[in-house]
């Protein structure tokens, strides 16, 4: 059911669990210079959990540890994956690292280089810095002295259909980067990722299609009519192939859960986003105040406050009485 609630994160963590798909999207989509360096039989899977010494646990969605090919060193690329710009990204990227180092040197060795990756299909600009010092309102002679560290950001919004598809060999990942990318279009809109699902095996293509289904208001006949749309000369009964694959049970079980699910998180994103367009970025105790509201109607009349009002406190008015 945490699958179900949580789509994206989901399926983003079990596309990126194979260490396979992980090596083809590191030597297919890092900047050049980062691709050459890595030595790719060297890479594997590291855990996401670490625990500092007053046992705070810090987690981030993926970890990589690999070789260097022409440097004796190892690195870790850690994976944040977001669906909306989240300002709190360097924070828990910043909390991991430290985290990670603090370990490193607790064990008599010397602190790992960590480079942050922030994997975004948001529907939204992702409009944070791609520094960290530019976050700061201060001239480049103190920036200079400033803790600083740069993202490689890999945004969908920036990368066209036909360089993902071109760009690697491996169809899954193609087919999913494509469904991620076009995850929040309208059903017509994810016409390219179907293109790819269907040359996809059909433990594959399932696990794709699995994540359209759950994140996305969608029926049999829809699904079937786009696979026909997108080139699919036959195709069996989806009902059958998700019975067949065990898949069917959680549909029935969660299905509404998860649509609900989405629906909730899209209306929380869209109040966010208002309010930082007209107002900067909310403090985080407002952001989780309003992450907390599983109603979809208070969200809706939310949103159209946050349109409405001169302020950020006439809007934190609105949403006393709202929640009243």
């Amino acid at each position: 059911m945490k699958e179900i609630k949580r789509p994206h994160d989901s399926f983003f963590k079990r596309l990126m669990s194979d260490e396979k798909v992980v090596r083809e999207f590191l030597r297919s989509f890092l900047p050049e210079e980062l691709a050459r360096a890595i030595d790719y039989n060297s890479v594997r899977i590291a855990p996401t959990e670490k625990t500092t010494k007053k046992y705070r646990k810090y987690y981030l969605d993926l970890t990589i540890e690999c070789s260097l090919a022409h440097e004796e060193s190892l690195i870790y690329f850690v994976f944040e994956h977001k669906s909306y710009p989240d300002r709190l990204t360097y924070i828990q990227i910043l909390n991991y690292c430290c985290a990670v180092w603090e370990d490193n040197i607790r064990s008599g060795e010397n602190p790992r280089p960590i480079i942050p990756i922030v994997f975004y299909h948001g529907r939204r600009k992702f409009n944070l810095p791609i520094r960290f010092s530019d976050y700061f309102n201060l001239s480049a002679s103190l920036k200079k002295y400033l803790l600083d560290f740069r993202l490689v950001l890999f945004d969908t919004n920036q990368i066209r259909d036909d360089e993902i598809i071109t760009a690697t060999k491996d169809l899954y990942l193609a087919a999913s980067l494509l469904a991620m990318k076009h995850i929040f279009d309208d059903l017509k809109g994810m016409k390219p990722a179907f293109r790819e699902m269907i040359k996809l095996d059909q433990e594959h293509f399932l696990m794709v299609l699995e994540y359209v289904i759950m994140s996305k208001e969608i029926e049999e006949k829809e699904v079937e009519e786009l696979l026909k749309e997108s080139g699919a000369k036959a195709m069996p009964s989806l009902a059958e192939k998700w019975l067949q694959q065990g898949i069917q049970q959680g549909i029935q079980q969660g299905i509404q859960q998860g649509i609900q699910q989405g629906m909730l998180q899209e209306a929380r994103e869209m109040v966010i986003g208002v309010l930082e367009e007209r107002f900067g970025m909310p403090s985080a105790s407002l952001i989780e105040r309003i992450k907390s509201i599983n109603n979809r109607e208070i969200l809706k009349l939310l949103h159209k406050r946050a349109l409405r009002a001169k302020s950020l406190d006439d809007f934190k008015a609105d949403l006393e009485k709202a929640s009243e």
